[in-house]
């Protein structure tokens, strides 16, 4: 489905139906399929939305630029086309950071915040030539497959899901390509995040080499309110595609739980 913002024209995935509605944010390179594996593995136990973030997927270039408020702004927009309620906002990676600014504004929709391998309210500490050098990490197949293989997995990807994962990179606008190595990734979010006032789920990959759990624990746990922390062992910094159903079945143990306590 394609959905109007003031930002950009967005497509929207969907997957499932159930009591409570999920938006799942995908990383810088991916797209709203990035959430796929994931989504089926919750098994119908919930109403999934995958939106392409601006730029990338089917989703047209954003018109206002992509700063973190930018894409935020779009997101909101399209959970007020939908008239959502009691949303579970999901985030991975850059997705992530959304998600914080997001849950940060303390939105009347929003119930509950899982974040996902996510980049820290802080910026990010990479050293200017590696940043130079992500401008590039998606300009050809080889470049794409070097990220994946040597930065973003501890598991290599293989088979359909490595081939979405490269079409995704590849087929990014250049803008939106740009711009997070650029700025969006150095901005300070954290008055933001510190806002957050709702459960939070953080769920992390022990061998992160992009957002490592020591430095979420450092750049981004003193902000959030008493999350759940959960380390998935062996996993790189894509969990939505490396460990999927793992990354369901934290989700929906964890949203049981808090569901439970309020029966009691």
């Amino acid at each position: 489905m394609m959905i109007e913002t003031d930002g950009a024209t967005l497509h929207v995935s969907e997957h499932g139906a159930a009591h409570r509605t999920l938006v799942f944010l995908h990383y810088w390179g991916g797209s709203g399929r990035t959430w796929t594996d994931v989504a089926t593995a919750l098994g119908g136990q919930g109403r999934c939305l995958m939106p392409d973030l601006p730029g990338w997927g089917q989703s047209s270039p954003s018109r206002h630029g992509y700063r973190i408020a930018d894409l935020a702004e779009s997101v909101s927009g399209m959970i007020d086309a939908y008239q959502l309620r009691d949303v579970v906002l999901v985030g991975h990676s850059m997705g992530g950071k959304i998600a914080q600014y997001l849950a940060g504004q303390r939105p009347a929709w929003l119930k509950k915040l899982v974040l996902v391998a996510s980049s820290p309210a802080l910026p990010m500490d990479v050293p200017e030539p590696q940043r130079l050098a992500m401008q590039s990490a998606y300009d050809s197949r080889a470049s794409v497959e070097e990220t994946l293989d040597n930065v973003l997995t501890e598991t290599p990807l293989a088979g359909m899901m490595r081939e979405r994962a490269i079409a995704d990179s590849l087929a990014g606008d250049p803008a939106a390509k740009a711009a997070w190595p650029a700025a969006a990734m150095l901005e300070d979010i954290s008055e933001t995040t510190q806002c957050i006032n709702v459960p939070t789920l953080l769920l992390t990959g022990e061998c992160d080499r992009v957002d490592p759990p020591a430095v979420l624990a450092d750049r981004l746990v003193p902000f959030l309110p008493t999350p759940e922390i959960q380390e998935l062992a062996g996993i790189g910094h894509l969990l939505p595609l490396e460990a999927p159903k793992e990354v369901a079945g934290h989700i929906q143990r964890w949203l049981d739980e808090l569901e439970n306590r309020v029966r009691k």
